[in-house]
């Protein structure tokens, strides 16, 4: 039970640091995004203390790449402490740990079951998001390694809902992650890249990257207890 309330505690503050980051009280939302960065780490840590059995190479890879999203949020989370002409560069340095995290997640993801052949329609589908928010509002010179770092994350949604189809209970908690991470990531690069075109907007934005995100990485943290 605890590790459920803590995964919520992660959820809850999660909708603080878009609150905070609508309201512009930067220095509070750094550190309301941190301490969601911390709940699903420990969630994490608690689940492997809780394993009926000695870590494993997966569960030890889904700590690591929790531990990447953490120092990929700290890093992302000072975009609004530096000048327009560098966010886009701390964009692309931030997203490095999660593009190596979303890698880990696959390798780790990789062996559960036989991969269902329909599921790799879905591969194509974020570099296309991605296309379209690039033929709209242009990502320049980032748009290659975006390219690279949706066709990873494509992978890795793939993977969690071939886990999900076939049931128990680490499939429930793996029917949601890879979704919610392709909402908050698109949701991200819409932000960034739409700049003036969609500020009306960005309010809601805030909120579909940060609770789909957390909530993504809070139900990874729980799998650890199941892989």
């Amino acid at each position: 039970m605890i590790l459920y309330i803590l995964a919520t505690a992660c959820v809850v503050l999660a909708f603080f640091t878009a609150l905070l980051r609508n309201r512009k009280q930067e220095r509070a939302r750094l550190a309301a995004k941190l301490a969601a960065s911390l709940l699903f780490c420990l969630v994490a840590v608690l689940a492997a203390a809780r394993r009926g059995e000695p870590m494993n190479a997966r569960a030890t890879l889904m700590l690591a790449a929790l531990g990447l999203g953490m120092v990929g949020d700290a890093m992302l989370g000072l975009d609004r402490f530096l000048s327009n002409e560098n966010r886009a560069y701390v964009m692309l340095v931030g997203g490095a740990p999660f593009f190596f995290g979303h890698i880990l997640y696959i390798i780790l993801l990789l062996p559960y079951g036989r991969l269902n052949p329909w599921l790799l329609l879905l591969l194509p589908v974020l570099p296309c998001v991605f296309l379209l928010i690039h033929k709209c509002y242009g990502m320049g010179k980032t748009l290659f390694p975006m390219l690279a770092y949706a066709l990873v994350l494509g992978g890795m949604m793939t993977l969690t809902l071939n886990i999900a189809l076939q049931g128990g209970e680490l499939g429930r908690l793996m029917a949601l992650p890879g979704v919610l991470f392709a909402v908050s990531d698109s949701s991200l690069f819409l932000g960034a890249y739409g700049k003036e075109r969609v500020k009306r907007w960005a309010p809601l934005l805030s909120y579909a990257v940060s609770i789909p995100y957390f909530t993504a990485q809070a139900l990874f943290a729980l799998s650890v207890g199941y892989l």
